[in-house]
């Protein structure tokens, strides 16, 4: 017999579900807008118009229009024992205290969602920027931000913050390293 005329059996387990990176993913799609293309795997949020200001007026419309592609982190499971011990209304004070928030004429910033609300150990978050360097910056901002509001020295809590801080400054570091030397063979043209 031939390769393709033998019968081969076999079996694959799958576990097809939907998860929190899917549903925070679609509350990003709802909130922006845009849709993620799986082909060339950019986020692409429509063109928008809306009404300019008198400050915009003057600028040119490429300035007045945000760019139609975007980078967004997602992060659906994000712990800190000391969660629970912050109420909501608080939690969001706390984040229009320090500009944490998502701009909707822009269509960036930080989008949070309460996972648990029994315990109240979890969240997810999502950050949506223009560049992949201010979108990192931008997590780890808030990531350190939240964390020091909810923890003190004689309660840190249990978390994953700090180390998910710590990873998105190796991944930044290693931008960096390609950034530079990018500049280094401008410089030797």
């Amino acid at each position: 017999k031939q390769w393709y005329q033998r019968r081969v059996r076999g079996a694959i387990d799958l576990k097809i579900q939907y998860t929190d990176t899917m549903a925070l993913a679609n509350v990003l799609q709802y909130v922006t807008g845009g849709r993620f293309d799986t082909a060339t795997g950019l986020f692409k949020i429509p063109e928008y118009k809306v009404m300019p200001s008198l400050s915009s007026r003057f600028k040119s419309p490429k300035e007045r229009q945000p760019p139609n592609y975007r980078f967004s982190i997602l992060a659906p499971r994000l712990y800190h024992s000391n969660l629970s011990l912050v109420h909501y209304s608080v939690f969001f004070q706390m984040c229009r205290a320090h500009h944490i928030g998502y701009d909707i004429r822009e269509r960036e910033g930080a989008i949070f969602t309460l996972v648990d609300s029994y315990k109240r150990d979890l969240m997810g978050m999502a950050v949506v920027e223009p560049d992949l360097v201010k979108a990192l910056k931008t997590f780890r901002r808030n990531l350190t931000t939240v964390h020091q509001e909810i923890s003190s020295a004689n309660m840190p809590g249990r978390n994953i913050f700090l180390a998910l801080a710590g990873e998105v400054d190796r991944i930044m570091e290693s931008l960096n390293v390609g950034q530079e030397e990018e500049e280094k063979g401008e410089e030797k043209k």
